[in-house]
């Protein structure tokens, strides 16, 4: 079973976004019982629920999704989770302070799956760039745990 969890910074955009497209591209590759797939906040969370236009754009591109309640990250999570994929670099720094670090190397950024550095960004305009970038790092990141 390989555990990836997504982070973004409040957990009702960006990670969950991740979250059900990396799902959708698991199920569409007949892989969902190898796979638990979750989402995160770096910041403190009051437990929101999925922004509209994310939403929105999900029902775009036919991306399936469920009802959603932000949480942040948590120390526990680290030693669960087999990839913990940011957002932005923001985020990476957050995380790995909230887990004590990093020795195993699991903490990165979506896009590096995708041999990139950028930050994925919060895109209000359709929210067509943080969909395009998210698809991009998560059909990258599925190859790259296919190779493990």
């Amino acid at each position: 079973m390989k555990r990836i969890l997504f982070v973004c910074s409040g957990n009702t955009g960006r990670s969950p976004m991740a979250e059900f497209v990396m799902k959708k591209l698991v199920d569409d590759a007949g892989l969902k019982k190898d796979f638990s797939i979750s989402s995160a906040a770096s910041k403190p969370t009051d437990g929101g629920s999925l922004h509209e236009g994310i939403a929105a754009k999900l029902r775009e591109m036919k991306i399936p999704y469920t009802e959603h309640h932000a949480r942040q990250i948590t120390p526990q999570d680290y030693p669960e989770c087999d990839v913990i994929a940011c957002m932005d670099s923001g985020n990476v720094n957050q995380v790995r302070e909230i887990c004590g670090g990093d020795p195993d190397k699991k903490i990165k950024l979506l896009l590096e799956f995708a041999g990139e550095s950028k930050d994925i960004p919060w895109d209000k305009n359709g929210f067509a760039e943080t969909y395009n970038d998210i698809l991009h790092g998560c059909r990258s990141l599925l190859k790259f745990t296919e190779g493990k």
